[in-house]
């Protein structure tokens, strides 16, 4: 089932699980959600999806933060500014839901492959990554992670092409146009960043030669004090 968070039948309107409320006007629960997880493709950017654009690196590298939520209809929507984005995480739910005529297939379908682009199943970062979300939200008390939504698969490089998203095309262009546009903050996340290799070459290089240059500057200057020191004290 849906989770739902509210349901009002004087104004006609459904929430799920809280934040974005659908308008429900009339017609059948399928209709209402046909209308509303309806194609997207309004954004015409072609971008490409990388094996480095996952959840883990969103937070490590982008410094987006990763928010779970019950609520499909805030899958992939950005918060905060753009520093936040929403997951949805009940595979389980999806799953069942594959054969079930309440939600479209396809859209089902399309939606388990955002997991298996966000949290690929058989990266090893990605797993411990997702268990320390796990343990925060239990430390904080809060519903557990689905354990389904990293066993989604792995997403083949002609699975990974933006136009084989339909119903999510749109979340996913904005969501992959801030990754790019990200710049690291700290020296963390200077390492971190392989987008660009040659960026990261260079500045790791110049860095190396920048440390270099201040240990034997600061060796010489020492040497040379000592030399002056000693060359007092033998002349008394």
């Amino acid at each position: 089932m849906v989770p739902t968070g509210g349901y009002s039948t004087a104004s006609r309107s459904i929430t799920l699980s809280g934040g974005t409320k659908f308008n429900w006007k009339g017609g059948t629960v399928q209709e209402l959600v046909q209308r509303e997880f309806g194609l997207q493709n309004s954004i015409k950017e072609p971008i490409k999806l990388e094996k480095i654009f996952n959840a883990r690196n969103l937070e490590r590298i982008a410094g987006v933060e990763v928010r779970w939520t019950c609520n499909l209809a805030d899958h992939l929507r950005m918060r905060d500014d753009d520093k936040a984005v929403e997951i949805f995480h009940y595979a389980t739910y999806l799953k069942l839901h594959q054969n079930e005529s309440i939600l479209p297939k396809p859209f089902v379908d399309e939606t388990l492959r955002t997991l298996a682009l966000l949290l690929p199943e058989h990266d090893k970062n990605i797993e411990t990554w997702f268990l320390k979300h796990e343990t925060k939200l239990q430390k904080r008390r809060k519903l557990p992670l689905d354990p389904l939504a990293r066993e989604c698969g792995q997403l083949k490089v002609e699975e990974r092409q933006i136009d084989q998203f339909h119903y999510w095309h749109d979340r996913l262009v904005i969501l992959k146009q801030v990754f790019d546009e990200a710049e690291p903050r700290n020296i963390k996340q200077w390492w971190r960043d392989r987008r660009r290799r040659v960026q990261w070459y260079t500045f790791w290089v110049a860095a190396i030669v920048l440390a270099l240059t201040i240990f034997f500057g600061t060796v010489q200057s020492v040497e040379g004090a000592m030399q002056v020191w000693l060359a007092m004290k033998g002349s008394k």
